[in-house]
């Protein structure tokens, strides 16, 4: 199977470039406009010669991406409570009016979460060596969907110290939530547990992900230099790059296929 590609520009080192299926490829020796002939089924024939080579790539990165991950990456831990808000405004029940509105105050009491105040006193209660700014980057909030449930979760190195955060950020904020916004009271519905395992770095994850980046380097490498090579190996492409028709082909003997000089003489056996 063959397929054309049409030179749209010249590189810098003279080589031409042209486009397969939108992907760039580089032609050594081609000529500006110039279409020129790609057999795809030879490269997969070569691709298929060196397997071996794309294999070991890619074991070779995957084994890299292991180490980096296991020895340079420090693992984090987190933990996570829930917070459920309620907003009454007539009377002890709840009715339509006051949880669309307590869904509508959700996005408040995400930033009353990680405000200086509730911050400030959580470094305090747990005597924390950190700033305001590193504490709040260890906070994430998120909204259940569809409901008046705020999940906080905090990312830390420290199992342990991952889940004292959090259940002071929880019981802190819903304080501080019920203060400023005058509602009826922020319940925790669950307080942290500690991690066991991490939740980044992934090792299986950027294991594979590196196996695969060596695989495709492997085969771009391969690729690229495959067709930049424009070498005579066979009679084809004598007529391909020369422009030269074949008139005859003189076969080589064993030896020379062999790398080996032919020796036309042959010694005679001494009597």
């Amino acid at each position: 199977m063959k397929t054309t590609v049409e030179i749209k520009k010249m590189g810098i080192n003279g080589e031409g470039i042209g486009y397969i299926n939108r992907k760039i490829v580089f032609i050594k020796g081609a000529l500006l406009n110039e279409e020129v002939e790609i057999d795809i089924m030879q490269i997969l024939r070569m691709l298929l010669s060196k397997i071996w080579v794309i294999i070991v790539s890619g074991v070779a990165v995957g084994i890299i991406a292991f180490s980096i991950t296991e020895l340079a990456i420090t693992p984090q831990y987190q933990s996570s409570i829930k917070l459920y808000i309620i907003n009454r405004q007539n009377g002890s029940t709840t009715t339509l009016s006051d949880i669309q509105s307590s869904t509508q105050l959700v996005q408040d009491y995400k930033v009353l979460v990680t405000s200086l105040p509730v911050v400030e006193q959580v470094i305090r209660n747990l005597e924390l060596d950190m700033t305001s700014d590193e504490l709040v980057s260890k906070i994430k909030c998120e909204i259940e969907s569809d409901s008046r449930v705020l999940q906080v979760t905090v990312t830390d190195p420290d199992p342990e110290r991952a889940k004292n955060i959090v259940d002071a950020v929880a019981d802190i904020s819903a304080n501080q939530i019920t203060s400023v916004m005058q509602i009826e009271g922020v319940n925790v519905i669950e307080y942290g547990r500690g991690a066991t395992e991490p939740s980044s770095p992934n090792v299986k994850k950027n294991t594979l992900l590196g196996a695969a980046v060596g695989i495709v380097l492997a085969i771009a490498v391969l690729v690229v230099n495959f067709i930049l090579d424009d070498t005579i190996k066979t009679s084809d492409d004598v007529e391909k790059y020369l422009g030269i028709t074949n008139l005859s082909l003189i076969p080589l003997t064993e030896e020379e296929y062999n790398g080996q000089p032919h020796d036309s003489k042959k010694k005679k056996k001494s009597k």
